[in-house]
């Protein structure tokens, strides 16, 4: 008998390398696979208007229900692309020859320890098996106004980043993203406006004094099963994986 897939939630504030994240756990692990939160984006007539400014950063912009739906599917043996019912994903894809965004002796190590790992756990665990992995990346899968989101999710990891930092990568990538419909630009202010505000209103919650560059409140993070990523969005890419790819091996573990 197989085992039921794993299905992972990587979520934090714009440009904090959730995406690039997915990306370097597919390498890693076998049998994984990413679905874009973003593919899930409401049509761009369809787009909440706040401020006069078409806000892309709200719940009310994804289609919460086909994404849950999405999910579902997904925990019942589908695979990522039939979730997508032949619609093209918006992400753009990783260049072919693109430089790692982490070194490749770091994941050519971490690929010869997993499995290392993976028979150490056959050898000690025959009845273990390790599941699927199924990543999904989105700027918000924890908050309170997508907790049928959150529900589907079997491990929820929080990435953190500073509003400096944020605002600072996301100005590097020049702002534009391609729609269902065209592209999207953002104009000027938008990350002031609207992109940092809609992440501390739906994160704050998660934080001691609603302050989401200050410590995260343990009980809540707790009794929502959410692992945050130490170091209050200062640490590496590398480091970032490192500590994920170690949490991962334990929440395999407790597959049995």
């Amino acid at each position: 008998m197989s085992a039921k897939p794993l299905i992972i939630g990587l979520s934090g504030p714009s440009s904090c390398g959730k995406t690039t994240l997915a990306r370097l756990l597919t390498r890693i692990f076998a049998h994984s696979s990413i679905l874009h939160a973003d593919d899930f984006y409401l049509t761009d007539s369809q787009i909440p208007i706040h401020n006069g400014i078409q806000d892309w950063d709200c719940a009310e912009a994804i289609d919460v229900a086909k994404l849950v739906a999405a999910l579902k599917r997904l925990k019942a043996g589908e695979t990522v692309e039939a979730v997508r019912d032949g619609v093209a994903s918006t992400e753009i894809p990783e260049a072919e020859g693109a430089k790692s965004a982490v070194n490749e002796e770091v994941l050519n190590r971490l690929r010869r320890e997993l499995m290392a790992w993976e028979a150490d756990m056959r050898l000690n665990e025959q009845a273990w098996e390790r599941p699927p992995l199924l990543l999904i990346d989105g700027f918000l899968l924890f908050g309170e106004t997508v907790s049928k989101i959150r529900e589907q999710l079997d491990i929820k990891i929080l990435l953190r980043s500073t509003y400096e930092d944020s605002k600072q990568r996301r100005s590097d990538r020049k702002g534009i993203y391609i729609t269902h419909e065209g592209y999207w630009e953002d104009p000027p202010g938008y990350f002031d406006q609207i992109v940092w505000p809609n992440y501390v209103k739906n994160h704050k919650f998660l934080f001691h004094n609603d302050n989401t560059e200050g410590p995260v409140d343990d009980e809540i993070s707790k009794s929502l099963d959410i692992d945050v990523v130490p170091g209050m969005g200062m640490k590496t890419l590398e480091e970032t994986l490192l500590w994920v790819v170690e949490l991962l091996k334990r929440k395999m573990a407790a597959t049995m």
